[in-house]
């Protein structure tokens, strides 16, 4: 039987389609399915499932995973531009984002992505939206968690330009990767032309985050890990680390079912 994974940061695994609740699945957790998928009378799909090495079987909502070995091209809205970023495509790739954030990037994507070599092969586009993709929360926010109390933290930070009192808070982690600190929001601010040190309120609207995030994409030279297929590095340098590498993976793995190379692998 096929194998999946979870797509959802949290997903119900239930006894029966909408019934009652066995277990709750983090984003990337794996599956096999047991059976053909089965709809309910709202013609909702319900895939049935089982978790690898238990017992355990149940039903999943099928919108809320992916097929763990699909090749390039081969999810539902395969159809069509095989490069476009659609707001149907967005939803397939993180079925839990806001749909003012994913119709406002699909409406502004091509225009702004293309200039930045991002739609120049479907390898640095799947990356570019994987990496989207976490640093969002599966575009549910373009806005860094945590509230005033959290974002103190970047207060008298003079690496990020925090000088004055207020900076952390006003400063914080803002659009698709997390635009932070004064002197951060004054040099991206510089590079497309906006104010965005004084109204850094700006960077967490849909089209301004992207145009911000290609910016940075290109700042960091990042097409030169996804052309070498390296999200461990890609990673790096968005995040400074290795945060979240697995659920990156996840996330590249289902856009390069969606918008990959027809019939190859997501990894060499």
């Amino acid at each position: 039987m096929e194998r999946y994974e979870v797509l959802a940061g949290l997903l119900n695994l239930r006894v029966h389609p909408n019934g009652a609740i066995l277990a709750k699945l983090s984003r990337g957790a794996e599956l096999v399915a047991t059976g053909a998928v089965v709809a309910d009378a709202a013609m909702e799909k319900w895939l049935p499932v089982n978790l690898p090495g238990t017992k355990i079987m149940g039903y999943v909502c099928e919108r809320f995973v992916a097929r763990l070995h699909a090749l390039g091209q081969d999810g539902p809205d395969a159809s069509g531009s095989a490069m476009a970023v659609t707001e149907a495509r967005l939803r397939l790739l993180a079925p839990t984002a806001k749909v003012w954030i994913t119709s406002a990037l699909a409406t502004h994507f091509a225009t702004v992505a293309a200039s930045y070599g991002i739609l120049e092969s479907p390898r640095r586009l799947c990356h570019f939206l994987a990496q989207a993709a976490h640093e969002s929360d599966g575009f549910q926010t373009l806005e860094e968690y945590g509230g005033n109390a959290y974002w103190r933290r970047y207060e008298g930070r003079a690496d990020l330009g925090n000088t004055q009192p207020g900076d952390g808070i006003l400063y914080h982690g803002r659009g698709i990767f997390q635009l932070t600190g004064r002197a951060n929001y004054r040099s991206m601010g510089g590079r497309i032309s906006m104010g965005l040190e004084d109204d850094p309120h700006h960077v967490a609207e849909p089209d301004i985050s992207l145009r911000t995030a290609c910016e940075y994409w290109a700042t960091r030279r990042l097409e030169v890990p996804a052309d070498l297929n390296d999200i461990v590095e890609l990673t790096r340098r968005v995040n400074g680390g290795t945060n979240g590498l697995a659920e990156r993976q996840t996330y590249f793995r289902r856009a390069w079912s969606i918008w990959g190379e027809p019939g190859q692998r997501p990894m060499p």
